[in-house]
Order: C-alpha cells, then structure tokens, then sequence
C-alpha cells in the first residue's frame, strides 16, 4: 500500500518543481508591467514604480517557491 502512495504523490511532487520557474516568471512578469503601466499613467521620473514593482513580484514569487517546496516536503 506504501508502494501505491509513492507513486501518486512522485509526479505531482516533479510537476511542481517544473513550472515553479514558470510561475516566477509570470508573476515578475506581471508586476513589471503593471509598474510600466503605472509609470507611463502618472509620469513618475526615473521609471521608480517600474523598479518598485519589479522587486515586489521578485519577492512575491520567491515567497511562492518556499511555500511550495514546504508544502512538499510535509508531503
């Protein structure tokens, strides 16, 4: 019975770790554009929303990949 639990759990644990980046990405993605598009609406020199915001999504993804890989090893 061990056996069978292995083998459900093995593929979901690899499909996590594959579109992890993926998932970083999109996310840093996303908030650079939305900075862009802040920036380009309100006028703001030196494009420091854009900067603003790629750092919150950097910090969002990074605090997405350690709840997963946590996630996994309780598993």
């Amino acid at each position: 019975m061990s056996g069978e639990n292995q083998k459900k759990g093995g593929p979901n644990k690899w499909l996590t770790l594959i579109t992890m980046p993926f998932q970083m990405g999109i996310t840093i993605f996303l908030f650079h554009l939305f900075g862009e598009w802040l920036d380009e609406k309100y006028g703001i020199v030196n494009d420091i929303a854009n900067k603003i915001c790629t750092l919150l999504g950097v910090g969002l993804a990074l605090y997405q990949v350690i709840r997963q890989v946590h996630q996994i090893n309780k598993d």
